[in-house]
């Protein structure tokens, strides 16, 4: 396991891997919500009939 991963999980106490993971999970649901967004816009025109 990389130095980086264990750092994660078991740095400075269990607040700061749970903050962490929050933060990445908001950043990854916020930035998959705005691709989902732009895809839909995208393609929408073409399949209204």
């Amino acid at each position: 396991m990389p130095a980086w991963m264990f750092y994660l999980a078991y740095g400075e106490g269990q607040f700061g891997s749970t903050a962490t993971g929050i933060a990445l999970g908001l950043i990854a649901l916020v930035v998959g919500c705005i691709i989902f967004g732009v895809y839909s816009y995208r393609t929408y025109p073409m399949d209204r009939d």
